[in-house]
Formats: structure tokens, sequence, C-alpha cells
């Protein structure tokens, strides 16, 4: 008789072609939010110096305002990234994702950034038209190469300035998600009543890691949907459901 017991499945790692740099795990989905002047052309320069190790300069951005942002401009003067779109259209990523398929080389991996596409006419206002739909297609597959390229070779960044505007598709495959600057008590709400599942559902905690998280200026808050941490910035981790859950276990045999 066959055991009813779930079992983990025992599979080969590298085919999943997964990379760690710690607090990250490869492939992956970032969302960025913070309202204009938050720091996010900041952060995404960081982000991509930081990553580096990974993905090399194989970096390719779709950003409206690439032209006119000082600190977009000086990705490209440090030989940061690989290339830049100033709109999005499905035939563009299409193109980028034929690119990366034609890429031979087994450890090679790419990073795909969209700053502030969803504000664009045709994702915002076109919400279930072809670019949006193509769109979230690909946020549902990067993991496995979209279909064209390589099982683990695409990850994705996308930096918003609304929470309200995330996909809902790309709310569900977000991995790590990033509060940039200040955002409102009806937002913050909204954030606890989705969100405070990484506090064990507790709101009142959630809000209270959140203040802990965003005491400095230009503190932001990191969110890892994986394995259930939050983070200041990218490096103090404030709360860790398993620490959370190891806490609790300890205090019931001291009892």
């Amino acid at each position: 008789m066959n055991s009813l017991k779930i079992k983990p499945v025992d599979v080969d790692e590298d085919e999943l072609n997964l990379e760690e740099l710690d607090p990250f795990i490869f492939p992956s989905c970032m969302v960025g939010i913070g309202s204009v002047a938050s720091g996010k052309s900041t952060l995404l320069y960081n982000l991509i110096r930081i990553l580096k190790p990974v993905f090399g300069d194989n970096v390719i951005i779709f950003s409206p305002t690439f032209t006119n942002d000082p600190i977009m401009n000086k990705l490209m003067d440090d030989d940061l990234i690989l290339q830049y779109y100033e709109s999005f259209s499905n035939e563009m990523l299409q193109k980028v994702l034929g690119v990366i398929s034609e890429d031979d080389d087994p450890k090679s991996k790419y990073l795909i950034i969209f700053d502030d596409i969803l504000g664009m006419k045709n994702i915002s206002n076109n919400i279930m038209g072809k670019d949006s739909k193509f769109l979230q297609q690909f946020v549902s597959t990067y993991r496995h190469g979209a279909g064209i390229a390589r099982e683990g070779q695409i990850s994705c960044m996308f930096f918003i300035q609304h929470y309200k505007s995330l996909l809902t598709t790309l709310r569900v495959n977000t991995s790590y998600m990033m509060f940039l600057g200040k955002h409102s008590q009806k937002n913050r709400k909204q954030y606890a009543e989705e969100l405070s599942y990484l506090t064990d559902g507790d709101e009142d905690k959630f809000h209270e890691v959140w203040n802990e998280c965003k005491s400095g200026k230009y503190d932001f808050i990191m969110m890892d949907m994986r394995k259930q941490r939050i983070y200041k910035n990218l490096d103090t981790l404030m709360y860790s459901q398993e620490d959370s859950m190891k806490a609790e276990e300890n205090n019931l045999n001291k009892e």
C-alpha cells in the first residue's frame, strides 16, 4: 500500500540553475515600490552593481525616462548594462528573449528590468490588451526561460510608483518586494492586510517591523517572500518567520 505521507521530491538542483547571492536566490522576480524622489534610481543602480557577480553586464532595461535620468545614464557610462529601451512592446521583449536564447554559455544569466513601464499607455490603459497579456505570461514563466531561454537563465525586476499598479500575476510571482520613501497610512493598512503573512498574520507586528525598518530617511524595507523574512535595507534581518517559530517552540518546551 502506498504511503499517504507527502515526501520531498528528489531532483537534480543543477537542472534548476539556481544561484545564491545572500540574501537573494536566482532566478527571482524583484519589485521596488516608491514615488518620485524616493531613491528608486539610486537603489536600482546599486542593485545592478551588487548583482554583477551573478549577471555581469547581462542587464537589459526598459525605461521611458532612461535618457533623462543621470543615474541611469551612469549605468551605461560604467558598463553595467547591456542595453536599454525607452519604450515597451511584445515585439521588443520577444526580441530580447530571442537574443538571450542564442547565448550558449550554460553559466550565463540575464536580468531584465522594467522601470515604470506599468504606467505606459499600452499597459495601463489596456490592462487586458496584448502587451499586458504577454507581459503577464512572461512573469509567469520567466523562471523556466519564458519558453525560449534555459531554465533559470532569466530574472526580472520591476520598479513602480504605486502598489495598486501591480498586475495580479506579478503580485503572486514576486520573490522580493521593496518599499522606498514614504507611504500613506491608508496604503500601509493595505500592505499589512495583504502581506502580514510574513509576520505570522500579525498586522500589528507588521506595522512594528515596518517602522523599525524605515526609521531613517533613506531606509527601505525588503520582504523576502521565498524565505518569509523582512530586512531593513539589504543587510539587516529584522524578522524571520522561521526564527519566530523556533522561539515559540523553545518557549513551549520550557513550559
